[in-house]
């Protein structure tokens, strides 16, 4: 048999395995020989997949992973698989492993990509260095270039993304929103993000991807197109200049139908039950240019920071109080523009009243091309001697957006009506402080003491019963800690399922000392480690080659709940990205996604044993 290659079906694949292990050992025996290569070839459009394949002859595993080569300069890393082949010539067996790293093109331009060393059976392989070249002529997406063989092609007219700026031209300040739409005219079954672009210049007001777009049936250009939004963000400029938005970088899945040249796809019936196949394909938006123009001069102090339109308003709690009580002024900010900037207003109370910091709460929306809403700021007030008080009015100036001029909204002064009598020595604690008195001198506690009856029995003391059952307890505590050592011997399962949760935590640790190092590559392939080591250990399964597929099927299998098994393989997805990602996630960033992984390993210690 000639050119079997990643036979589909299970029961002709044991009888080949089955057929190799019966040839003598001569014939099995193979040279290991590495190579890399790109597909669909060493020329790219701008914003189209590629595939860095590193094919191990010879051998179907390897000692370690490799180092992959930084691409961060002109591509975006996608993800990875592996797959592996076995040829059978004659009397002799050929195994290969193939391992596929998909990214995706940004920057035009030709670039090198380094050799990579591989380890296999305690021997170093190195592969020759390749070039790549980036053209910004666009390319069709062929079936072929995933591997798969077949005549369906996607045009780069049939699927793209469009970037659309509610405007272009801006003040400074001035919110406005981006919308990204995707175009298809073929069948698009998921889609995900591969590159979300850095706003730089801007304050961002992520109002996130749609989870759930609506689709309309559009004809653009003389070509019905499905469309729909995908991701919509409010922007508002932070300085005057023109700005330019970087492209947003999609990946969808797109289902094609194909005609194999494979013989065995017509013997086994495959050419009737598989009769289109799933292409990712990437492209990459538009980028987007605004212009942003700074606000004329004159602007009122104190200035909110919003263009657009505001009103002010301030209310006591009550309008009489006692002299030492607390009363609650609330002032609330609200119209349309960046309300979340707004600072706290500055008081001016009377002298005789103490001020605490306001408690801040803020209720902001996406309202047309920009954003609107309220921000609330609640102050303490004390007053500390009786009399009639004045609050007065508060001041804050905005750019109208409408007018092309400043304006100031204003709050009416508040009277307020003191009672009682003026405080004497030390004010009174803070709201939410806790008062401690009286700590100079302890008060003596008085009391009878306990009394016991002089005639109590040996037997009806407790401490008689622990002296007798001690002994018992310790006998049968060894007794359980022997059958305990015995099963961790004996039985593989158990011991990794009791190890598992401390093995993890102790890789976890190994993370964050790496984190504290500013390694973010070793951080995240660290904490991969972890996850992955513990399902392996739970379900008493090899760690190396586990597919992220295999390990969602086998989870649901061992009573892991749905979201447990999604958020599991969302963080294993995205420690793969950030092993390729460009270096730049802070340390805040990383200790929460430690602290994300801690407790998605204690729910599959609840749900898994």
């Amino acid at each position: 048999m000639r050119g079997l290659h990643r036979l589909p079906h299970r029961a002709l694949a044991a009888s080949l395995a089955a057929l190799a292990l019966s040839a003598p050992p001569g014939a099995r025996a193979q040279d290991v020989g590495v190579r890399a290569y790109l597909s669909p070839g060493n020329t790219v459009a701008v914003g189209r997949p590629f595939v860095l394949n590193l094919e191990i002859r010879g051998a179907q595993a390897m000692d370690r992973d490799p180092e992959v080569p930084d691409l961060t300069a002109f591509a975006q890393y996608l993800g990875s698989g592996t797959s592996t082949s076995m040829q059978i010539v004659g009397a002799r067996t050929t195994t290969s492993l193939t391992v596929q790293y998909r990214f995706q093109a940004l920057e035009e331009g030709t670039f090198p990509i380094g050799a990579m060393e591989v380890e296999v059976a305690g021997r170093t392989y190195t592969t020759q260095p390749l070039e790549i070249t980036v053209s910004a002529a666009p390319a069709p997406t062929s079936v072929g270039q995933t591997g798969d063989t077949g005549e369906g092609a996607i045009a780069p007219s049939d699927l793209f993304v469009t970037a659309e700026a509610s405007r272009t031209r801006v003040r400074v300040g001035e919110p406005f929103t981006v919308e990204y739409r995707i175009w298809t005219r073929v069948d698009v079954g998921s889609y995900n993000l591969t590159r979300v672009p850095e706003s730089e210049g801007f304050w961002v007001e992520d109002v996130g991807q749609v989870t759930q777009p609506q689709v309309e049936q559009v004809v653009r250009d003389g070509q019905p197109y499905a469309t729909a939004v995908i991701r919509r963000t409010v922007l508002v400029p932070t300085g005057p200049g023109e700005r330019t938005l970087d492209p947003l970088g999609v990946e969808a899945q797109v289902r094609v139908r194909r005609r194999s040249n494979d013989p065995f796809d017509n013997f086994f019936g495959r050419s009737s039950l598989f009769g289109s196949t799933v292409v990712p394909t990437t492209v990459l938006s538009n980028p987007l240019t605004v212009e942003v123009e700074s606000l004329p001069p004159g602007r009122p102090e104190p200035f909110s920071g919003v263009v657009g339109t505001l009103d002010i308003s301030a209310t006591l709690d009550r309008d009489s109080v006692d002299a030492n009580d607390a009363v609650t002024l609330t002032v609330q900010v609200s119209g349309e523009g960046n309300l979340r900037g707004v600072p706290a207003p500055e008081l001016d109370v009377p002298p005789d009243f103490d001020a605490f910091p306001p408690e801040v709460s803020e209720s902001v929306r996406r309202s047309g091309s920009g954003l609107a809403g309220t921000r609330t700021f609640e102050y303490v007030l004390i007053p500390r001697a009786p009399g009639r008080r004045v609050i007065p009015g508060l001041e804050m100036g905005y750019f109208d957006l409408d007018a092309e001029a400043y304006r100031t909204a204003r709050t009416e002064d508040l009277a307020l009506t003191v009672t009682g009598t003026a405080a004497e020595g030390p004010t009174g604690p803070a709201r939410g402080g806790v008062a401690q008195l009286r700590e100079d001198i302890r008060f003596i506690h008085l009391g009878s003491g306990n009394l016991r009856p002089a005639d109590s029995f040996l037997f009806s003391d407790a401490l008689f019963w622990v002296f007798v059952l001690l002994p018992t307890a310790g006998v049968l505590g060894a007794f359980g800690l022997r059958r305990h050592q015995d099963r961790l011997e004996g039985d593989v399962a158990y011991a990794r399922g009791r190890r598992a949760g401390r093995v993890a935590r102790r890789r976890l640790a190994e993370a964050r000392r790496i984190s504290a190092r500013e390694d973010t590559r070793s951080f995240y392939a660290e904490v991969a480690r972890a996850l992955r080591g513990l399902v392996a250990d739970r379900l008493n399964v090899s760690e190396a080659g586990m597919q992220l597929g295999e390990i969602g099927m086998a989870l649901r299998g061992h009573g892991a709940q749905e979201p447990t098994v999604s958020e599991l393989l969302d963080c294993l997805e995205h420690c793969d990205r950030q092993r390729f990602a460009p270096p730049g996630t802070d340390a805040g960033e990383r200790e929460r996604f430690l602290d994300r992984a801690s407790a998605l390993m204690a729910r599959l210690d609840r749900e898994v044993r």
